[in-house]
């Protein structure tokens, strides 16, 4: 099992590292795609808000409305941004309010039954890996790389 105090810290830290590099990518290029077949900024950066709205209905039992996913597409950074802001941190309080029995309750996601915490995980590192993924966007679209889990050639502080 993994503890309440393990995820908490972590995603505390991650979430403020994507906000990071939301913050970091050109706002003036949400289109862009390094590939046909690479989803847009726009499309990257609204994931992080869909895990979000993944988590609240999965591990945290709020009501899953699939229109959300066609209907939300902001049309600025900024709302992308507060977005994220709001709902992870919205997350990470209820998060920390879970009790050991909900944190073990059983989700179904994908086909898969799993832990609440263990869903929770899953989406944190999913989060992780698209945060990867923007990071190279941000170079290609003409931005500076934030520091993520060491110095990065724009950033030479170190976030741990």
């Amino acid at each position: 099992m993994i503890e309440k105090d393990y995820i908490s810290r972590l995603m505390e830290k991650e979430f403020a590292t994507t906000l990071r590099v939301i913050r970091a990518y050109p706002a003036d290029k949400l289109t862009f795609a390094p590939h046909e077949r690479s989803s847009t900024a726009r499309n990257l950066i609204r994931t992080f808000v869909f895990e979000m709205y993944l988590i609240k209905s999965y591990a945290l039992g709020a009501n899953l409305d699939r229109s959300f996913f066609q209907s939300y597409a902001p049309e600025e950074i900024r709302t992308l941004m507060l977005d994220f802001g709001k709902e992870s941190a919205e997350v990470l309080s209820a998060v920390r309010k879970m009790g050991e029995e909900e944190l073990n309750s059983q989700v179904e996601f994908a086909g898969k039954k799993m832990s609440a915490a263990d869903f929770i995980m899953l989406m944190v590192l999913d989060q992780i890996h698209h945060r990867g993924q923007l990071t190279v966007y941000v170079r290609l679209a003409g931005g500076k790389v934030p520091s993520v889990y060491g110095p990065s050639a724009d950033d030479p502080s170190v976030n741990l």
